[in-house]
């Protein structure tokens, strides 16, 4: 009886110890390169890079109603890779999309189906699509960074003509809106190159199903008072509209463009 119970201490010992050797083992191994990019993208903080170093992206609904493009137009720090988690909320269930961009050559583009597909090739669509957030990491350059911003997906089947981003600081009216099927209006991190001033509002994108074109009446909430102006990407050039501003309030009559932001 004694000896059986010996041997029960010893075999508890060197279960033991083969524990606490398996932990240091674990401990001291060499990672592997997938793994460490991996803990970077898990402990990659948003949004710390300065605004004038940010990409700008834009989110585009296509015409069937199915499917969005995410671009990027341009890089201000380099990277060679962009890896993307587009989540969005369809109905009551939040849904997502992921992948990644070749940076080498911009811009750069990648089609997405809101939606899934079997490997059977049969699809089915997600309805009722309000928008969510865009999550983008960077990496290949001198040091990783990460962004997210909010996007807001329209299905302006009642051919609304007023339309508000998801933080309701950017609010826009016009008439040739109604004729735009789908729409969306996205806070992207960037702008792009050439602002002319200092920016003092959050960045935001208006893309379309269709042509836009023509005027609206566009009200922007700053982050703070001042002499303000709405400044506005056409796709070449910047152009400034002045406007009646009430606090950090201003609005103004603008064109339909790509890109707003208010700049003192």
């Amino acid at each position: 009886m004694k000896l059986l119970k010996n041997k029960k201490i010893i075999m508890s010992l060197l279960v033991l110890l083969a524990l606490i050797g398996g932990f240091f083992w674990w401990r001291g191994r060499t990672t592997t390169p997938e793994e460490t990019k991996q803990k970077q993208k898990l402990t990659l903080p948003n949004n710390v890079i300065p605004g004038a170093e940010r990409p700008y992206l834009s989110i585009e609904p296509l015409a069937d109603g199915r499917n969005v493009e995410i671009t990027i137009h341009n890089l201000k720090k380099d990277a060679q890779e962009m890896e993307y988690e587009l989540e969005y909320q369809a109905g009551t269930l939040l849904q997502g999309a992921f992948g990644t961009l070749d940076l080498a050559s911009l811009p750069a583009t990648a089609q997405i189906l809101l939606g899934s597909c079997s490997a059977g090739g049969a699809c089915t669509y997600h309805e009722d699509v309000k928008g969510g957030t865009l999550l983008t990491r960077y990496t290949g350059g001198s040091e990783p960074y990460a962004l997210k911003s909010d996007w807001k997906y329209i299905d302006n089947s009642t051919r609304e003509t007023a339309h508000s981003s998801k933080d309701a600081k950017f609010q826009i009216d016009g008439r040739n809106l109604g004729q735009q099927r789908y729409l969306i209006i996205f806070n992207t991190p960037g702008y792009p190159e050439g602002i002319p001033g200092e920016i003092v509002s959050e960045n935001y994108a208006l893309t379309a199903s269709g042509v836009l074109s023509g005027k609206v009446e566009l009200t922007m909430r700053a982050n703070e008072e001042g002499e303000l102006k709405i400044a506005a990407w056409d796709g070449s050039k910047w152009v400034t509209y002045e406007g009646k501003v009430d606090g950090k309030m201003i609005t103004a009559t603008v064109d339909l463009v790509e890109v707003y932001v208010v700049v003192r």
